[in-house]
């Protein structure tokens, strides 16, 4: 195969994950078919099924795009086994996803959330295979920043603790009257960052 060809291929596969994402952000999964996807994006129907063989592999594929428009597998990977100390790693971590997190516009973050807060069946396949490795490197930054055993059980609890208001300020700011809106307008990414790491820094330390 050309390298022309390849090149299209990519370019036809990206352009029909950007319409599913799009529609899928506006309608969910559900209400999505393939011939709506494959109309916004320009390219024949069986184009669908060459790149991401059909209706779940798509919708696979869009929940992956989603998830890494926050934080890529490779970046936690390499945050976590870095020579910076602990502490600066989860600033490191905070400056990479926060602002990702407080946007308003964007479908990554629309369907992440219909996926939380009404979690379809394959979400959790996609959880326990993209996402558990990305889950694991945040509970090993956990770990050395609290000074506990990555078995230990208050490192989950800890965990959860720094993704509930992460996710929190991606789902509340869909909603038009929410008060995380009004962060946009108060707070600079940077004063938004050094909040949430004084908080949870203040937090992990309690456990040294």
């Amino acid at each position: 195969m050309s390298r022309a060809s390849r090149s299209d291929g990519a370019l036809t596969r990206a352009r029909i994950l950007e319409a599913a994402g799009t529609l899928i952000a506006k309608q969910g999964f559900a209400q999505t078919t393939n011939k709506q996807v494959a109309s916004a994006a320009d390219v024949d129907l069986a184009a669908i099924n060459y790149h991401f063989h059909g209706r779940d592999g798509l919708y696979l594929a869009v929940l992956s795009e989603a998830h890494q428009y926050y934080l890529y597998g490779s970046e936690i990977e390499a945050l976590v086994e870095c020579t910076l100390p602990p502490d600066e790693k989860l600033g490191a971590f905070l400056e990479i996803c926060l602002p990702r997190l407080a946007e308003q516009n964007s479908w990554h973050g629309c369907v992440y959330t219909r996926e939380l807060l009404s979690p379809s069946p394959l979400f959790n396949d996609f959880m326990q295979t993209e996402g558990r490795g990305k889950r694991q490197a945040m509970l090993k930054l956990i770990s050395q920043i609290a000074g506990l055993e990555e078995d230990d059980p208050l490192v989950l609890l800890c965990f959860l603790s720094i993704v509930g208001p992460c996710m929190m300020l991606m789902v509340a700011g869909k909603f038009t009257f929410s008060p995380i809106n009004t962060l946009a307008d108060t707070m600079s990414h940077a004063e938004l960052v050094a909040h949430f790491k004084q908080f949870t820094l203040a937090g992990l330390r309690s456990f040294r």
